[in-house]
């Protein structure tokens, strides 16, 4: 178990960043209440796969709150990953693509997945689908996902792969500001998978409703400049 490094007191800053990023995620499903998502294909499978990224979200602050850091940080590869998948299968996946995940799991189903484009080029083809209006995603959420991934890809690859960074916070201990730094980096996908479910809704309310999330909570999420995990 990892411990944090962090006087006596300092404890109540990490509660209270839990309690903060609950609310948070908690607003997000009040705010998209029982308003159905687009029943093709496509929507269908972004949308599962926005609730994969939610769930690890919610995985991370249970790690959190037990003082498995580290292994927070590992999910919180997964969590971008999720998002990255949900938006490239929403603006860019081919419907050759969008069928493999639509298919019942089997070993031949399972085999055919495995082909799907890395985080890597899922980027670019999100990057490729910019300014095709209503159909491509917008130059301000490709660049809020490219600045996630440059600013924390290696430390959490390092801490899914069993390299320095995780070796370290086991033996020196995880500093409370990192930990304080991973919820926000964290609330910051959460948000970004909440618009996306709100424009998988077709509502222009909720999605507008959604888009004052960040300045409601600005208080745990992240400011554009932060570095990512122990960079």
């Amino acid at each position: 178990m990892t411990s944090f490094s962090l006087p006596y007191d300092a404890q109540l800053d990490l509660d209270q960043m839990l309690a903060r990023s609950e609310q948070m995620q908690e607003h997000i499903f009040e705010l998209l209440g029982e308003q159905g998502f687009h029943g093709a294909s496509r929507s269908q499978v972004a949308t599962g796969m926005c609730f994969v990224a939610l769930e690890h979200a919610e995985g991370l602050r249970a790690l959190m709150e037990l003082a498995l850091a580290s292994s927070a940080v590992a999910l919180m590869r997964l969590q971008f990953e999720a998002l990255t998948r949900a938006a490239w299968l929403l603006y860019a996946a081919s419907d050759s693509e969008i069928a493999k995940l639509l298919a019942p799991l089997t070993v031949e189903s399972e085999k055919a997945a495995k082909k799907l484009p890395s985080v890597s080029e899922m980027m670019e083809d999100l990057r490729k689908s910019m300014g095709n209006p209503g159909e491509g995603i917008s130059v301000g959420a490709y660049q809020m996902l490219a600045h996630f991934k440059d600013m924390t890809w290696s430390a959490m690859n390092s801490f899914v792969h069993g390299g320095l960074h995780p070796l370290r916070r086991v033996e020196e201990g995880f500093p409370l500001p990192l930990a304080l730094q991973i919820l926000r980096n964290s609330n910051g996908l959460v948000t970004m998978t909440g618009m996306l479910l709100a424009i998988l809704t077709g509502d222009s309310l909720i999605a507008s409703a959604m888009s004052r999330i960040q300045p409601d909570f600005a208080d745990c999420l992240p400011d554009l400049q932060e570095r990512g995990p122990g960079a």
